[in-house]
């Protein structure tokens, strides 16, 4: 009678565990066939539960790979379209003077010159798109290494506000820097650093009112340093502002320049966040501040 209650114990218990080891395999043939991410339902503690668990771990980490795949291959798609676009205006414009040249030949001194000087202008502008493009995808390449240093953040700044003084006065702007008396350090990689700033007062000197301030602050708030570039703008909406660090965002102003691919402040989001910082941006009574928040160094 023992072995008989043992006997057919044992049989239920198997006939449990085949029961779930064939729903697991008709699950997984679920998970290959239709859809990574699929999760199967966990039954008991043992051995084919972990086994389950582990099932559900690789069934959602594919399907995370496929979804990154996906949006890679899409931002690839995307970053061909409008870059295509970019390139084409000032391209075309060249191709067409040069054309005109051809025709015209050097008869007309005059025409000649406002060609050559529109070509030149738009060969800058295709040279400008090219670098952001070539900048933006090093800075998303996997393999992309920072090389730290120690810096006095105030000073950088200074200079940096400094050199870019007489661009802003041209512009009739006027640039104003505001930098603590003491000494800040940080560590960052001053040229990513710098680049930053610098498409911050590129993008001051294109949207800023003329005949206004541009305002560069530095100071030391807690464990943070912020950054921040203000100035006053025309045109730009809360929609504008809350896409602005998007790639390719541009406003209509800036479009009908062509010398933009919209990544400027894409190349500033991304540094910051290689720098484990945070950059964001606010707009109040018409003046647009733009804040780089950076750890001190401890």
């Amino acid at each position: 009678l023992g072995i008989a209650v043992f006997l057919l114990v044992f049989t239920l218990f198997v006939n449990k565990k085949v029961k779930y080891i064939k729903f697991l395999s008709s699950e997984v043939k679920v998970i290959k066939d239709e859809d990574f991410g699929k999760t199967i339902e966990v039954r008991g503690q043992d051995e084919l539960a972990e086994l389950c668990s582990s099932i559900n771990n690789m069934s959602l980490e594919l399907r995370e790979k496929i979804d990154n795949e996906k949006k890679i291959e899409q931002n690839k798609n995307e970053l061909i379209t409008n870059v295509s676009h970019d390139l084409r205006t000032p391209l075309t414009s060249i191709l067409g003077y040069v054309d005109l040249l051809k025709q015209n030949g050097f008869e007309d001194k005059e025409k000649f010159v406002e060609y050559i000087s529109i070509i030149d202008e738009r060969s800058k502008s295709l040279n400008t798109l090219i670098n952001e493009l070539f900048e933006y995808t090093k800075l998303n390449s996997h393999d992309i290494k920072l090389n730290y240093s120690t810096v006095e953040i105030g000073s950088l700044v200074e200079q940096l506000s400094g050199e870019y003084s007489l661009i802003f006065k041209k512009e009739g702007l006027e640039l104003i820097s505001e930098i603590p008396e003491e000494d800040i350090f940080v560590d960052i990689d001053i040229q990513m650093i710098v680049r930053a700033l610098e498409n911050l007062l590129i993008n001051a000197k294109k949207y800023s009112v003329r005949n206004s301030q541009v305002l560069v602050k530095l100071l030391q708030e807690s464990n943070d340093i912020v950054i921040s570039v203000e100035n006053k703008v025309e045109n730009i909406s809360q929609d504008d502002l809350d896409n602005l660090f998007e790639r390719f965002y541009k406003v209509d102003k800036a479009r009908k320049t062509g010398d933009s691919t919209g990544l400027g402040l894409s190349i500033v989001k991304r540094v910051v966040e290689l720098h484990k910082g945070l950059v964001k941006a606010e707009l109040i009574n018409g003046v647009i501040k733009f804040k780089i928040i950076l750890l001190v160094q401890n």
